[in-house]
Order: C-alpha cells, then structure tokens, then sequence
C-alpha cells in the first residue's frame, strides 16, 4: 500500500457544485451524494473500482430535495429514500449504460412514519437497511436487497435507535446506539432473528465509534478524568477497555475516519486551525504518523477496504468528493490523477490585538480592485479551508477575501474560543476592527475601502462593525442577522436559546459603544446595505431582519440605494445553498461588485462619517 492520493474526476464536473449526503457502498466499490448545480438537485454516484474515483449525474424525475437519502449499491445502482407529503418513497435508480441518458427509477415501496434512514449493507443481499421510526417510539427495519423487489420487513424494535456500526460481514450483526435501560447507550442487532442485546464488555458510559469486522476489534470513546478519551478492545474479550496514551494526546480537534480490514490502524481527521490533517495510529504501537493530502478539509464519511482507504475531502478550488489514499500502486495514469496542491498558501495569519489571527484568503487583498472581510456564523465555529462557491465567485470577479478565525472560533484552543463567553461583540469585534484598518493600511488611499459580509452571528457581527467604525467599510451584505442576544433569546427556538444561556449570548457590554443591540445602533450604520433573510428561517426568525429595515429606513436609509433587502420566499437559515441559491449568489456578488465610494475618510471615526 501506498500514500498516493487519488483525487476524483468525473466528466462535466462544474466548479460551482455543491455536494452533501455522501455515503459509500458496504463493499466500498461505489459512493453517493446529492449534487446540487445551480437550481438542480441530484443523485451524484462515483465508480471508486478504477484508477482513480469518477463521478456521474443520475439524471431522474428531479423529484430531490435536501431530505433525501441516498446509499449507493455495489453494483452500481443507487437506494433513495425521498420525502413525500407524510410519507416516504424508496426507489431504485439504475444508471443507463448510455451516461447521457436518464437513469430508470423503479418505485419498491412507499413507507409511513414521521422519519425514515438508510444504512448501507455490506453483504450480497443486503444493500442497505431503512430504519423507520415509528411515532410510538419504536423502529421498524427493512432490508434492502439493491434489486428490483419490494424491501423485507426483518424485525419490530421497542425503541427508538441511531447510528449503524457492522460487527460481521455477513450483514448478520449491527451495533446501534439505544437509550434502553441497562444496555450502556449500545445494543446488537441480530438480524437474522430480528432481535436486540447488548454489547458485552462496554462499560455503562462507553460508546461505540468504529468497528473492524474480521478482527474483532472495536474503538469506543468513553468520559475518562474529565475529558474524552479514545479506547481499543476486541470483541468478546473479558478485560477492560485500553485507552492508548499517545493516541489520546493528538493535538487538534479529532474524528474517527474508519479502521483498516486488518484492526490495526485508525485513519483520523485532526482539525488544526483552518485545515484538516490525516493521521493514521498503530493501535498496536500507539504511534502516528501524518499522510500528506493537499491543505483542504476532511469530513466524516471513509470507507477503508482491501483497495484502499475511501475519504471525502475538499480544497478552496475543489468541491468535496472522494479520494483515495493507502491504495495498491495501480498505473502511472492513477499518479497523474493526484491532485495537485494550491501554488500558494490559502491561508494567512494576521497580527491581532491579542495573539495571530488565521484568515482564508482568495486573491490578494493588498493590490484586489475590492477586497471583502467575511465573517463566519457560530459563534463557535470557524471557517476552513473546503469549497466556497461565494469566494470563488467574488474572487472571479476581482474582490479578495479574508475570512477570519478571530476570537471565538473552534480550532485554536479553549482560551481563543471562549473569548466571548459572556462578550458577545466584544473580543471578536476588536479582532474585526483591528483587520479592518490593517487591510485599509496595506492598501493605501488609492484602493477602496474594505467591506463586510457574514451569515448568522457574522451578519451580527458585521453590523456590529458597521455601526462601531462607519468610516473604515464601503459596504456590507448579510445574510439572517438577528438584532441582539437578548432579543433572539426572547424568540429563538429553543435550541438557540440554550446556545445563548450556555455561552453568556444576553450579557451586556459596558464600553463607549454600549449594549451590542442593533436597534440601537442603527442609525449608525452610514454605508450602502444589503440584508437577505429566508422567510422560513427555523433558527433566527426573520422578524429580526424586517425590524431592522424599519429601523434603517427611520434613520434614514432609502430602499434601492443605502439599503436593498431581501427577503427569499421560502427559504430557510442558508439561503444561499438551498433551492434557487444561486439567484440569491448572484444578488450578493453583484452588490459586492457594485462601485463604491473610493474616496477615503480623513479619519477612522467613532460616529456617522
């Protein structure tokens, strides 16, 4: 086995596609997304069985949504299971042997029930399994041959399950995750007689992450001296869980990819800053070592088997798709499929009032015609270095991007991401404030200003820097800002609510800008304004943004020319991926692209210019 990294090609790849809902086939020969170009979402299913893994559109009824699940079949076929009305349809597309034309849809079944999922199979027979879930809290499982024929009703559980780990390559035993009494959170099912027991050999609070059927061996992760903490074991064995030393002292935020056939090591996305790293643990040595990839970011979905090791991966200039790494060396054509890594860094760190601050960044925002300061949604999240259609469309049009990390994002330790625990628009606006005038410093008076953009807590906190520093942005756009902690607090769902309690989201700031409430400072906001908000948005309602748009236009903006707003008729919390996000795309960069004033204030001021 090799290190080679073989990336996907595919024959009318568009840059601009955005990939979700992968999932690969129980032998590992095929994989499966949902691919959305423009306004068309559709199942996307790539052949990993040659030199190197090749996508194909399944062109259907163009019935998909976001909803729908997919699990590829190891012949080459693809399982769906697609929303309708209150029920669910599972369909069978097969790939026509012309790849221009349509792929057959054939119905197998429709099911009731308030949720349906797919878990795919990893023996003949048994392509995938469909858990229903019942609204009396039990779950009802089928399995589904991959063939043309209705799926088989194989057991009626007394509880609700989750997840889906294969013990066997018989497709005879599954570990889920159950909430039954005395079971420790993970339970088998034994297909073949259609009943649940439990894991032997889990302590009460271990759960069950990966598994290596042949061998044996199990990795679980299990709260030990305050802290998670990865373990080994082989299954049956009567003696306790190892937890490895050096496995549990990788630095980074790291995810379990998938265990080798063999048991012995564990392939790991380790997030570190804006990048993700793939390592690959001895579990008999408790020993790392780094497999080069191109600076990019992993997700969750792996598959490792006897050809390789399957990943899901994505670069600033490629959308996610699978590649394949650890593979038997094949072909001289496989090595010319490696894809290449970015001619210069995509990230850059900036001096910050207190430590660096790591940016993406696309283009060259010292000498870019416009460059736009992006401000990421969370507050606990980050910007990482995947696919953006958003950059890469306002960097073909000539405006640079620095997306920044500053305080409060995930990837750079506890202490920068609690800055704003109980400081929401404090730490985090200063970190904005200081790459503002930096990026307005380096760029001299000849160039424009910088502007702003965010989604969720960015679109807050760019506004926030709207109203703080006027005279250091040309413009701003945003998408579903809300107006203050304490407001959203008052009419968020609950799960808002709870993020809101947990990081201290409704306490004030005792500062020269006062209370961070957008109301209030409206009338501070003196630059041309771009407000979009999904009138179905489930995590800030978008009575936020419309109260904001009063209030702007009662501080003086008009609409057409200080403020353009806009509201997408049934669109949720992004609706710039959602269906028709392209046209919302095309507003924002062309507001973006529009021309700015370039003449320059003669100071950086605390109020209106």
């Amino acid at each position: 086995m090799t290190d080679q990294v073989v990336a996907g090609t595919g024959r009318g790849v568009l840059q601009d596609v955005r990939r979700s809902g992968f999932c690969f086939s129980g032998g590992g020969r095929y994989a499966a997304c949902l691919a959305r170009r423009g306004h068309r979402l559709a199942p996307e299913l790539w052949d990993l069985t040659g030199d190197g893994p090749r996508a194909r559109t399944l062109r259907g009824s163009g019935g998909e949504n976001p909803q729908t699940a997919l699990v590829a079949t190891d012949d080459g076929r693809v399982l769906l299971c697609r929303p309708d009305g209150g029920a669910h349809r599972l369909l069978l597309a097969v790939p026509s042997r012309d790849g221009d034309a349509p792929a057959e849809e054939r119905l197998l079944a429709t099911v009731g029930g308030p949720a349906l999922r797919l878990i795919a199979g990893p023996a003949p027979g048994t392509a995938a399994l469909a858990f229903e879930a019942g609204a009396d809290r039990t779950t009802t499982v089928w399995r589904l041959s991959g063939r043309d024929e209705p799926p088989e009703r194989i057991a009626e559980l007394p509880v609700l399950v989750n997840g889906g780990i294969w013990l066997d390559g018989t497709g005879d035993r599954l570990a889920l995750a159950s909430g039954r009494a005395g079971t420790g959170g993970t339970v088998v099912l034994n297909l073949s007689r259609g009943v649940l027991t439990p894991l032997d050999g889990l302590a009460g609070d271990e759960h069950l992450l990966l598994a290596a059927p042949r061998p044996g061996v199990l990795l679980t992760a299990a709260r030990r001296d305050g802290a998670y903490r990865l373990g080994v074991r082989r299954r049956g064995d009567e003696g306790p869980t190892a937890f490895p030393d050096r496995l549990n002292a990788i630095e980074g935020g790291v995810t379990p990819l998938a265990l080798d056939p063999a048991g012995r090591r564990l392939a790991l996305a380790v997030t570190r800053g804006a990048r993700s790293h793939l390592l690959l643990h001895d579990l008999v040595e408790d020993a790392c070592r780094e497999v080069g990839l191109p600076a990019g970011v992993l997700y969750r979905r792996a598959h490792w088997g006897d050809a390789g090791l399957h990943l899901v991966h994505s670069t600033p200039d490629h959308p996610p798709g699978p590649i394949t790494v650890l593979r038997p060396s094949r072909s001289r054509a496989a090595r010319r499929l490696s894809r290449p890594r970015p001619a210069r860094p995509p990230v850059r760190a900036y001096d910050g009032p207190a430590g660096d601050i790591e940016a993406v960044v696309y283009g060259d925002p010292d000498t870019a015609r416009r460059v736009v300061l992006a401000l990421h949604g969370g507050p606990e999240s980050s910007w990482r270095l995947g696919f953006d259609p958003l950059f890469r469309r306002l960097a073909a049009a000539g405006i640079a991007v620095v997306a920044p990390n500053q305080r409060g994002s995930t990837g750079y330790g506890a202490a920068h991401r609690d800055a704003v625990r109980g400081a929401w628009g404090g730490p985090d606006l200063d970190d904005v404030l200081h790459l503002g005038r930096a990026l307005s410093a380096a760029r001299g008076p000849s160039l424009e200003r910088p502007m702003l953009y965010g989604p969720s807590y960015g679109a807050y906190l760019a506004l926030l820097a709207a109203a703080a520093r006027p005279g250091l942005w040309a413009r701003a756009a945003v998408v579903a800002p809300f107006l203050s902690g304490r407001r959203l607090h008052d009419d968020g769902p609950p799960e808002v609510r709870n993020l809101i309690d947990r990081l201290g989201g409704r306490e004030e700031i005792d500062d020269d800008l006062g209370p961070r409430d957008l109301l209030r400072l409206a009338g501070r906001m003196r630059l041309p304004l771009l407000i979009v908000h999904g009138d179905r948005d489930p995590v800030i309602p978008v009575s936020h943004s419309r109260r904001l748009r009063d209030r702007l236009r009662e501080s003086g903006h008009r609409d057409g020319a200080g403020l353009t707003y806009l509201e997408v008729a049934g669109a949720g919390h992004d609706p710039l991926s959602e269906a028709g996000g392209h046209l919302v795309l095309d507003r924002v960069v062309g507001f973006l692209s529009e021309g700015a004033d370039r003449r320059r204030p003669p100071c950086d001021r605390h109020g209106p210019p």
